[in-house]
């Protein structure tokens, strides 16, 4: 491949620019190009000091601390006051200063000596109770480590722990209680080992890579079988649709290419003269679906939600431990000013009760949470067979939103409501022929469902 390059006559005394791919341009006047490169040169290398300033401002901020900083400036202070006063107390305590910082010094050389490891004695736990832990501090050298100091951040919470004197081969275990008075997922960890002098003038850290996860499962109540009793047949309900292979007998029809031979009805065709098949009803296997309004505006307070979220979790768990088919969606976050165009559908891990509980350890309701009819609507364009629907909502949400909510959902499903009212006196009522259940508190789910199984 060749280039062409072309040259241009340039006036005497100008430097000459070479034209290749692109654009350049040069000065043509070089003493005044010279002082440019200069102040380049001098504006690199200020951004080099600046950088390596703050460098080195950043290691000094993280290796001393306040009470070195103090005795810091004391000794600059002090040689300041000296020099210029000629004060020969000032000089002794400048050199007092400097001798403190200097004898802090070599307590920070070398790698810090321990070894750090976190015990949960589980992962898991339901709001408002409390789990262990085991901080375990160990000197694997030979030599002695002195004291130092380990801070373990506990969700948004630090836990200081002060590490004694540990011989060569000793251990040090601290025992550590981790809140967990509210729903959600704590990370615990890492812990940060802090060194430092008799004087904590100075110190050093290490941050360990070990992080442990704790899940603060909802509230649940043991929900009765019988209470998710919207559903007759456990194995499978017959459905409108009409198919050639299946339990439930419908009617015979004519012979089509394809059938099956062995479902031609004998009996019919003597009688009529032309191939009979046999056509079944399709049946289903009862699919229950479990829909958590998290909009904001559906709820009047936290209190409302944390009750909801508790009440979807035990009609989950519940059903999950019958082997029935599960399925839980929650909203997807969209930003306001694309809710108009945008729609979003969440689906919780349903493999487990443990999973199940775990993803709502972390749903939170929000403003930017796709609103309950529009989540209905997502999942009646993608019915995967759905025998049995419970909307969860509170009490905010407007009675036509609910009713269009449950009209969203496919045909053939039915479809019943839970609305979290702290408020609110228990009840059972129908709304344009959905079944709604009030719940006051979380206890009430239990008593509420029973009853409304042993109407049906």
């Amino acid at each position: 491949m060749s280039r062409t390059r072309t040259r241009d006559q340039v006036p005497a005394g100008s430097t000459r620019t070479r034209n290749t791919t692109g654009t350049r341009t040069e000065r043509t006047d070089a003493p005044h190009a010279r002082v440019i490169g200069a102040r380049l040169a001098l504006a690199r290398a200020g951004a080099g000091l600046a950088s390596a300033a703050s460098t080195v401002a950043g290691g000094l901020r993280a290796v001393v601390t306040p009470a070195g900083w103090a005795v810091a400036a004391w000794t600059v202070g002090g040689l300041v006051l000296a020099t210029v006063l000629g004060w020969e107390e000032a000089w002794v305590a400048a050199i007092a200063g400097a001798v403190l910082l200097a004898t802090a010094a070599p307590f920070l050389i070398g790698s810090v000596p321990y070894r750090v490891r976190l015990l949960l004695d589980r992962d898991a736990v339901v709001a408002g109770e409390r789990a262990e832990a085991r901080l375990v501090v160990d000197n694997p050298q030979q030599r002695a480590a002195l004291p130092g100091r380990v801070d373990l951040p506990v969700g948004d919470g630090l836990v200081e722990v002060e590490v004694p004197y540990l011989r060569g081969g000793a251990e040090h275990v601290e025992p550590v209680e981790v809140p967990a008075l509210r729903r959600g997922i704590v990370s615990v960890g890492p812990a940060v080992t802090t060194r430092y002098d008799p004087l904590r003038l100075l110190e050093r850290h290490r941050v360990w890579e070990e992080r442990r996860t704790l899940y603060v499962h909802p509230r649940t109540v043991a929900v009765p079988s019988t209470s998710l009793g919207w559903v007759r047949d456990l194995e499978g309900d017959p459905v409108r649709t009409l198919t050639t292979e299946d339990i439930s007998f419908h009617a015979v029809r004519p012979y089509e290419r394809g059938d099956a031979r062995r479902h031609i009805h004998w009996a019919s065709t003597a009688r009529t003269g032309t191939l009979m098949v046999r056509q079944f009803e399709e049946t289903r296997r009862s699919l229950l679906t479990v829909v958590l309004d998290l909009d904001r505006a559906s709820y009047a307070d936290d209190e409302e939600v944390e009750l909801a979220i508790s009440a979807a979790g035990s009609l989950g768990v519940r059903a999950l431990r019958d082997g029935r088919d599960v399925e839980a969606v929650v909203g997807g976050e969209v930003p306001g000013f694309a809710r108009a165009s945008l729609r979003a559908l969440r689906h919780l891990r349903v493999t487990s009760p443990r999973a199940l509980l775990d993803d709502l350890s972390g749903v939170e309701a929000s403003d930017t949470t796709v609103d309950l009819p529009t989540v209905t609507r997502m999942l009646g364009e993608t019915d995967s067979g759905t025998a049995l629907a419970i909307l969860v909502t509170g009490s905010r949400l407007p009675r036509a939103q609910l009713r269009a909510a449950a009209l969203h959902l496919p045909l053939g499903a039915s479809v019943g409501a839970v609305v979290c009212d702290p408020a609110a006196e228990p009840a059972s009522r129908t709304l344009a022929g959905v079944p709604v259940v009030s719940l006051g508190i979380l206890d009430d789910l239990r008593t509420l469902l029973s009853r409304g199984a042993a109407r049906r």
